[in-house]
């Protein structure tokens, strides 16, 4: 509370703000939440300077009122140990490799890299493509010990998510709303003063003033895009929104036609992606090459800020749709015989002419 009036410019002491809370609790009769007395332990992942250490996790959003998003939504978010400031993250719909390698991503694109990276044992993280990244990039990896969520400093942060966020995620009606309400917390979130900041003398007592412009080993997008060329690949959507890969054309989004996009590919799972914002995904199955896809099923289409203004023919669900259209195969090339060497018949004069 002593945050929020403090960035709309209304100077309460945190004092001031606790006397007014209990006020409230007594008034509405709410019982205060007694915290367990525990002795403090010494944090295994402490940070000592801006980007030695970043934590990364998932949050799972259960409540909510969005009709589209069957199912909790996911939030995943990077954040950096010393300043506690959050570098990158978003809202999904799902919770599979490619979308912990967008924030990553991002994250590394705007303030390079990190010495170490925290995370839990799930399998997105200890997946082979994740930790080969991570040894490209020169990152240490890190993780937490099982059953031991509190050495992920990033709890913490979630811990302060739930309670600026989570009742306006239970009362959002759209995925633009929820999009919007993550990123206002994320705003808040690295501008108003942290608890752990308040002892500091340099008068930087909010995540974003404490992280400042430092950054750390910085790559350019050229070798980024060599790092993860496995599995990230560049395509620009046709003026119908598909994208061309592996002789199949893919639908991204009809707004974004002649823009490019960005294609992930994990095992048999493929995003568009624009933005940073997914734009569809799908199932592929390979053929025996192991390259080359042999089918294409469960397509799906996320909710995103980019749909074309210009409205449909027909109304959803009254024609088929296909998402995802296999390309005719290469004609085989025609042998052509070789023509015969043209000849240049010889030149007569005008007395030849006569004789002939």
């Amino acid at each position: 509370m002593h945050g929020a009036l403090l960035q709309l410019g209304i100077r309460v002491s945190p004092r001031t703000c606790g006397r007014i809370m209990a006020e409230n609790r007594q008034l509405y009769g709410l019982v205060k939440p007694q915290a367990e007395p525990k002795d403090p332990k010494p944090h295994p992942f402490k940070a000592t300077f801006r980007h030695e250490i970043w934590s990364l996790d998932i949050r799972y959003i259960e409540k909510h009122q969005i009709p589209e998003v069957k199912g909790p939504f996911y939030v995943i978010s990077v954040i950096d140990n010393f300043s506690r400031a959050i570098l990158a993250s978003d809202i999904y719909q799902s919770q599979d490799l490619t979308s912990v390698l967008l924030v990553l991503y991002a994250a590394i694109e705007r303030h390079g890299c990190p010495h170490r990276l925290v995370t839990d044992n799930g399998s997105v993280f200890r997946a082979k493509q994740a930790v080969a990244i991570c040894e490209a990039l020169e990152i240490q990896k890190e993780w937490i010990h099982k059953k031991q969520s509190w050495e992920n400093l990033i709890e913490s942060h979630f811990s302060i998510m739930r309670r600026m966020s989570n009742y306006h995620f239970e009362q959002a009606r759209s995925w633009e709303q929820a999009k919007d309400i993550h990123k206002r917390f994320i705003e808040d979130y690295n501008h108003q003063p942290h608890w752990a900041h308040r002892k500091r003398d340099d008068h930087r007592h909010s995540p974003a003033e404490v992280l400042g412009w430092v950054t750390g080993k910085m790559w350019t997008q050229e070798q980024l895009h060599r790092i993860f060329y496995t599995h990230r690949f560049l395509r620009q959507l046709d003026r119908f929104g598909y994208a061309r890969f592996r002789r199949w054309r893919f639908y991204g989004e009809a707004g974004l036609a002649r823009r490019q996009t960005v294609l992930w590919l994990y095992g048999d799972t493929l995003t568009l992606e624009y933005a940073n914002a997914p734009l569809s995904q799908y199932t592929v199955d390979y053929q025996p090459d192991k390259k080359h896809f042999r089918r294409v099923k469960e397509p799906r289409r996320f909710e995103t800020p980019y749909q074309s203004l210009q409205q449909h023919l027909w109304e959803p669900g009254t024609v088929e749709w296909h998402l995802a259209q296999r390309l005719p195969e290469y004609a085989p090339r025609r042998s052509h015989k070789r023509k015969a060497d043209y000849v240049q018949p010889p030149f007569l004069n005008d007395s030849q002419v006569d004789q002939a």
